[in-house]
Parts: C-alpha cells; sequence; structure tokens
C-alpha cells in the first residue's frame, strides 16, 4: 500500500464510481496522490487544484472528501509576534523593529505550516527566519546545517534567543579527559526536560549518519534543515544481494526464504517480488538474483527517516536547484515526507524520466515546470535577491567562528616565522600567528563562498599570505559553484605591482556576473575601490581601527551600488578568539545593540580603542 505520512495535510476522497485502473494510474501520475487499498484517493494539499481539474475531465462523482491534518488559519505578524513574546525565548530586540519586511512576511505565511521551505538569498537572515519558525512550534528543535556552520548557528541562536543550545561535535576530535568533562546530547537533553526548557540541538550533515540512533531516540519534534541543497541525493534504499536456497530439502528451503523476509523487515526493508510489476527493474538481466531492499544509511536518507517522525520540518536554501530540476525531489520529501509521491514517478511528471541510452532512467530533463511551479507555491516562501536589495542595510557585519575539527592544517613555513618574528617582537608575533590561523580556515571559507557564487554574486576574500592566496584560488576555481555559473576568479598579492592590481580591479567592478577576488588584506585593504561586493570575507582578522577602518571602507564607500555583508571568520582556539574578544565583540552588527548606522558604528568601533598600542598590548597579554 502506498505510505502516507498523516502528520503532513492531506484530503481523502471517496467517488460514487469504482476506480477503474486507468482512472487509479491517472491519479499516480500526479506525483503525490495515493490510491489506498479501498479505492479511496489520497491527495495532498498542494496538488489540490491539479486534483481538482482531474476529477472534472474524468467524469468522476465525488462522495465524501475527508480533511486529514489540515493548516491552521494563517496569522498576522502581529499575533506571531505576542505568542513569541509571551514564551520570553525570543530577546526582546528581534520582536521591536528588528526584522525585515519579508522575514516577517515569511513567519505569517509559513508559520502555521508543518512543512516549508525558504528559498532567500545568501546573507537575507534566513538563518534567524528559521530559528523563529520553529519557536513557533513546540517540542524540541533539531537544525542541521553544514559542518564548517555548526557553532555560528548556535551563536546566532545565542544572540537572538534566551535558549542555550547544544552542538553535536565529533568526539574522535577529542582525548578522553576532554570527552569526559563535555556534556553529551543525552545529558543535554535531560537537563532541559528537567529544567523545562526548550532544547536546541545543532548538529552537521556529515554527522547525521554516526549520530542516527542518538538524534532518532530524541524524538524532535521540529527540525530545520538548513543548506538543504545538500539534502538532493535521491538515494533512499539499496539492494543487497542474496544468496538462493538450493538443494532438494524444499522445507528447509523455504525455512530461509522465511528467514530472508524476517530480517528485512527487521532492517525495516522488504524482498521485492519477481511477478509484481513495479519490482521488474529488480530482476532485469538475470531472473535468478534475489535482493533485499533496505533504507540506504547514507546523509539524506537518515535525514529523511528524521524527517518522518517529525511534525514540522522547514528546509533554507538560497539555491535549491544547483544543478537539474531533479535536484528538488529529495528537499521536498524531507519537508513533507511521503506528499511528493517516489522519486521515479516524480521524477517522470517533472523531469521527463525516460530509458537511458546505457541502461537505467535518465533524469536529466525537465517537463510540466509551470505545474510544479503552482504546486510550489503552497509550500515555499521566496524572495528574489532584488526584493531583499531593498530592504537590507547597506552593509551588515557577521562573525563567523570555525570549530577546531573543521580547520585545515596550516600552510608550511609558520615555524620559521614564528621564530624569525619572536626576536622583532610582540606585534610581529601577533600577525604571524593571525595568518597561521588564516590558514586554518581554507574549507569552511569555501563552502561559504560556494554559496554567494551559486547565488550569482561577488565575493571578495582579504587573507593573510601569499600561499594562502595561491591555495584558496586553486581550491575555489576547482569548486562546483565556479563551473556550474561560469564564475570569474581573479588574485592579487603584494607580488602584483599596482597598476596590474588595479586592472584587476576594474575588471572585477565592471563584472555583470558571479565573480570572486582573492588576496591579502596588506595589498587589497588601502587605496582601492571595491564597492560592488556582495559579501567581503575577512579571513585574516584586522587587529586595529585603523585596519578595520580601512578594509571595510573598501567596500562601503560613495558610490556603493549593493549592500555588503562583510564576515569576520573566527578560527576557535587560536589568537583569533583573542583580538575578536577585544575589537570583533564591540561591532554593534555582532552585538545587535543598534542598527548599522555609519555614525554609531564608528563610536562604538573607535571607544576604547584608540589607543592602538594599548589595543596590541591587551591582545598580546592573551597570548
Amino acid at each position: 500500500m502506498a505510505k502516507v505520512n498523516y502528520r503532513f495535510p492531506y484530503v481523502e476522497v471517496s467517488f460514487l464510481q469504482v476506480l477503474d485502473e486507468t482512472q487509479k494510474l491517472s491519479f499516480e501520475l500526479l506525483a503525490g496522490c495515493k490510491i489506498k487499498r479501498n479505492g479511496r484517493v489520497v491527495l495532498p494539499h498542494h496538488v489540490m487544484p491539479q486534483a481538482c481539474e482531474l476529477i472534472d475531465k474524468l467524469g468522476l462523482k465525488i462522495m465524501e472528501a475527508e480533511p486529514i491534518n489540515q493548516r491552521i488559519a494563517p496569522k498576522s505578524w502581529a499575533e506571531w509576534s505576542e505568542i513569541l513574546r509571551k514564551g520570553g525565548e525570543v530577546k526582546e530586540f528581534v520582536l521591536d523593529g528588528f526584522l525585515t519586511e519579508y522575514q516577517r512576511d515569511a513567519i505569517e505565511k509559513t508559520g502555521s505550516w508543518s512543512g516549508t521551505h525558504l528559498w532567500h538569498p545568501t546573507g537575507a537572515g534566513k538563518t534567524l527566519t528559521a530559528i523563529l519558525w520553529g519557536l513557533c512550534k513546540p517540542g524540541p528543535i533539531l537544525i542541521v546545517t553544514r559542518a564548517a556552520s555548526r557553532l555560528q548557528y548556535a551563536r546566532e541562536v545565542e544572540r537572538f534567543t534566551n535558549i542555550k543550545p547544544y552542538v553535536v561535535r565529533p568526539a574522535s576530535q577529542y582525548t578522553a579527559k576532554q570527552r569526559e568533562k563535555m556534556q553529551n546530547i543525552d545529558e543535554y537533553m535531560g537537563d532541559c526536560e528537567e529544567n523545562k526548557t526548550r532544547a536546541i540541538v545543532v548538529v552537521g550533515w556529515s554527522s547525521i549518519t554516526s549520530q542516527f540512533e542518538s538524534l532518532e531516540y530524541h524524538n524532535f519534534q521540529t527540525i530545520v534543515y538548513d543548506e538543504s541543497h545538500r539534502g538532493k541525493s535521491s538515494k533512499r534504499w539499496e539492494a543487497i544481494p542474496l544468496p538462493t536456497p538450493t538443494g532438494d530439502d524444499y522445507q528447509k528451503n523455504q525455512r530461509e526464504l522465511k528467514e530472508q523476509e524476517k530480517a528485512a523487515r527487521k532492517r525495516g526493508g522488504f524482498i521485492p517480488k519477481e511477478e509484481d510489476p513495479k519490482n521488474k527493474r529488480y530482476f532485469e538481466g538475470s531472473t535468478s538474483v534475489r535482493v533485499m531492499i533496505v533504507p540506504a544509511k547514507n546523509i539524506t536518507s537518515c535525514a529523511a527517516l528524521l524527517s518522518q517522525q517529525a511534525a514540522n520540518v522547514i528546509c533554507t536554501t538560497a539555491t535549491p536547484i544547483k544543478d537539474r530540476t531533479r535536484d528538488l525531489w529529495a528537499q521536498l520529501d524531507l519537508a513533507e515526507p511521503y506528499s511528493w509521491g517516489s522519486k521515479m514517478m516524480w521524477m517522470k511528471r517533472y523531469c521527463d524520466a525516460k530509458e537511458g541510452y546505457y541502461g537505467g532512467m535518465d533524469t536529466s530533463g525537465s517537463s510540466n515546470l509551470e505545474e510544479l511551479a503552482d504546486r510550489l507555491e503552497a509550500s515555499v516562501h521566496r524572495i528574489d535577491y532584488r526584493d531583499t536589495h531593498r530592504h537590507l542595510p547597506q552593509k551588515r557585519r557577521q562573525s563567523m567562528y570555525i570549530a577546531p575539527e573543521d580547520q585545515t592544517r596550516p600552510v608550511g613555513g609558520f615555524a620559521k616565522q614564528l621564530k624569525a618574528a619572536s626576536k622583532v617582537g610582540g606585534t610581529a608575533v601577533l600577525e604571524v600567528k593571525l595568518a597561521q590561523a588564516a590558514s586554518r580556515k581554507r574549507k569552511a571559507i569555501i563552502g561559504a563562498v560556494e554559496d554567494h557564487i551559486y547565488a550569482k554574486q561577488k565575493v571578495v576574500i582579504f587573507t593573510a599570505r601569499r600561499k594562502d592566496v595561491e591555495e584558496l584560488t586553486k581550491a575555489i576555481k576547482k569548486c562546483g559553484a565556479v563551473k556550474s555559473t561560469k564564475c570569474k576568479v581573479w588574485w592579487a598579492d603584494g607580488s602584483v605591482s599596482a597598476t596590474d592590481r588595479q586592472e584587476i580591479v576594474d575588471k572585477y567592478m565592471t563584472h555583470e556576473g558571479p565573480c570572486c577576488f582573492i588576496g591579502t588584506g596588506q595589498s587589497l585593504g588601502e587605496s582601492l575601490n571595491l564597492q560592488d561586493t556582495d559579501a567581503a570575507f575577512f579571513v585574516m582578522l584586522p587587529y586595529t581601527p585603523g585596519q578595520l577602518r580601512q578594509w571595510e571602507g573598501r567596500f562601503c564607500r560613495l558610490g556603493q551600488k549593493r549592500p555588503v555583508i562583510i564576515y569576520y571568520c573566527i578560527a576557535e582556539s587560536t589568537v583569533d578568539e583573542h583580538v575578536a574578544d577585544i575589537l570583533i565583540s564591540k561591532l554593534p552588527a555582532v552585538q545587535a545593540v543598534a542598527k548599522d548606522e555609519e555614525l554609531a558604528e564608528a563610536q562604538v568601533i573607535i571607544a576604547g580603542m584608540e589607543d592602538e598600542e594599548g589595543l596590541l598590548n591587551s591582545i598580546l597579554a592573551k597570548l
């Protein structure tokens, strides 16, 4: 029987007529519609207009239509705001004019939905929107995000709410003594239950498989899938070859077959029957091969299993379709399990799936896209970059924390540099240590930069040393985002003459499509105009007000063409944290204590930091 997850909205319909096979097939072809054994048709909420047209076309008469788990009436932002305020979980400033118009609209439209998607551009604030959406629901919340973004997401939870989240970190990265001191997820969940506080757990996509049993056990009622395009894999099952019982003992053979059936059921799978036409693909080539079909324990299949037990799911991404239409099915299935039909039925409907030239199915095409777009309106809140552009302030700052386990090995040569710097003085040592920390952030930076490139934005990266520029440039040129968007990549450091550097800047500034410019802060941080930029990454942190003003001034100046978000990239357990404590934590965009008005920023940044020598000494004292 077709599977239905009744936690999500459906309508069960029965007809005065008995459906014939052709009529049943017509409904099944509308991916997501299911025929029950009693002849009733299950229609997901997002297919109702198309289903009604089909019912009229087939000349069917409805006997009964029973809504199941229907959506509650939408609430205004004022109503949601009051609910969140009463709960006391959201900090006051968030509800007092901090949100943009489209963030409020997203909560108004989707807050009462049990499954939804936010398709908002990178840097549009969908993290906060998703957090608020989750807090509109009861029960514990699980947040699944990019591994390198776990700490940052948790810090965003702490920034906007009064909740202390728990970050799932790989135990293999810590010593036995360190693990003893660390709170585990069971202890955290127990404390939340005892104290009657909301539990919010943040886990990386790559850790879902290793943490699956624990996550499943705690039965999270709300799940946030951040960067949901990372869950686009449609593989939900795998086939395990089975031995066919041989020999003359019929009873023994039957017992072996029953044991295989039992083992398949125990693993949540089944053994396909050759006589069933739907199982034809399992027996192509050799009818003697028996297989056990069991759930694949990959990242997206584990995510799908978690979704099936959750009551509310929200998927957020700036790039729902990175390659082809087929990327969508798995994400839709995460938000509303079983609601969009089987993978193959969906691919036939919307990807023009057909037999491949070399066997298998070719799902690289597209079909019925207008119908798909109509159905998505009932499940997706989308905002165009041009709309966010109008609402966003000219400059925003965001800290980006990178955990030790997500850092890479620094490029070579630092031992010699540190030895030489120690003979010069503390400031030289600080610069080398900051450069060393910058070289550890490469992997995390590439992942974040890719998101902006997929969104067809312009990105600048300030890093520390020429070697870092070379490594970042090579890695970014190889990444999928650059290849699929045909993104232009330029680089420059102190070895490039001032004339050549200006030529590169001119090319970057006049380029209209996605592009990336990588260089050292020392070579690009002064005099050059880079105000046509969507995102700037300060991989090596500026550590004086002078550097801060100069580096930010490249992007925020007369003639600025678009809002820019500036990321301060901080490697945990390195000198970065000392610099961040003293300098970056004073920035209002990080603390969210004021709107991003330039005068207010200048007062906050400069206050207590005009004595650059004193600032340096306070940092060096912590090394």
